[in-house]
C-alpha cells in the first residue's frame, strides 16, 4: 500500500501514518510504501533467486537486464523495487553491472566450443583492421547454431572488445583506437578532411568512410561541417 492509498483509505493525513508507522511493529515503510515485513524479506530474498534462476538457464548471459527482473516482479511496487534492488546491491547479494544485475562473480559461462567460437570472433575482427568482414559471413564460418554465435558477438559488444556502427559492420575496438589516433595525429597537418581523403588516409571503401566518420563524429574527434570534418 502507497502512503497516498493509506491517506485514502484512513482519513489520516500522512504526517500522522508515518508517525504511527514506526509503533505498528511488523509494518515497515519503503520509499512511499507500506509493506508487511514478511512481504519485504520475500521480496528481498525473491530478487537474488529470480536473477541465478535466469543465469543458470541463460548461461551465455552475463547477467539479467533490470527491466526483465521488475517484469517477473511486477506486482512489486516501482518504489519498492528500486529500494529493496539497491538494499541486495549493497548487502552484496547481487551485483550491478550498467543495465544487468548478477550475482556477484558470476559472468557468461561459455564451454569450451563457445570459448573457441568467442576467440575466432574476436580475431577474424581484430586481424581485418578497418576492412572487417561481415558479421553475418563471420557467424556463418563457426561450429555454433546461429543463436548461440549471437549472443557470443552481444557478449563482446557488452565487453566493448567489439563496437556496432551498423547492422552488419562491427569492428574490434583496438582498430577504432588507432583510427582515433590516426586522424588526431592529422590535425597537425591539415585541421579538416574530407570523405576522399580519408578514404585515401585509411584505405577503405566509401562502404567503411560513412559509418567510421559518423563514429568520429559522435566521439568528438571530428565535426562535421558541409561534406567535410574539422578534426577537433
Amino acid at each position: 500500500m502507497t502512503l497516498a492509498d493509506a491517506v485514502a483509505t484512513t482519513g489520516m493525513r500522512q504526517m500522522e501514518i508515518e508517525r504511527l508507522v514506526p509503533s505498528l511493529g511488523s509494518i515497515r515503510r519503503v520509499a512511499d510504501a507500506l509493506l508487511v515485513e514478511l512481504a519485504l524479506g520475500n521480496i528481498s530474498s525473491a530478487l537474488p533467486s529470480v536473477v541465478e534462476h535466469f543465469q543458470k538457464q541463460n548461461p551465455l548471459a552475463p547477467g539479467m537486464n533490470i527491466q526483465e527482473l521488475r517484469g517477473r516482479l511486477r506486482e512489486v511496487l516501482p518504489e519498492v523495487f528500486d529500494a529493496v534492488l539497491a538494499q541486495v546491491i549493497r548487502e552484496g547479494k547481487l551485483e550491478l553491472l550498467g543495465d544487468l544485475v548478477r550475482v556477484p562473480g558470476r559472468g557468461a559461462q561459455l564451454q569450451d566450443e563457445e570459448t573457441e567460437s568467442k576467440e575466432i570472433i574476436e580475431r577474424a575482427f581484430a586481424s581485418a583492421g578497418l576492412k572487417v568482414p561481415a558479421l553475418k559471413d563471420v557467424l556463418a564460418s563457426l561450429k555454433l547454431d546461429r543463436a548461440r554465435a549471437q549472443k557470443i558477438v552481444t557478449l563482446l559488444l557488452r565487453e566493448r572488445v567489439l563496437v556496432k556502427l551498423a547492422d552488419d559492420l562491427v569492428f574490434h575496438r583496438d582498430a577504432l583506437e588507432q583510427l582515433r589516433t590516426l586522424i588526431r595525429e592529422q590535425k597537425a597537418k591539415t585541421p579538416q578532411m574530407d570523405v576522399a581523403r580519408f578514404k585515401e588516409l585509411t584505405g577503405v571503401s566509401r562502404k567503411y568512410a560513412i559509418p567510421l566518420l559518423e563514429w568520429l563524429d559522435r566521439e568528438r574527434v571530428t565535426r562535421r561541417v558541409a561534406d567535410a570534418r574539422v578534426i577537433l
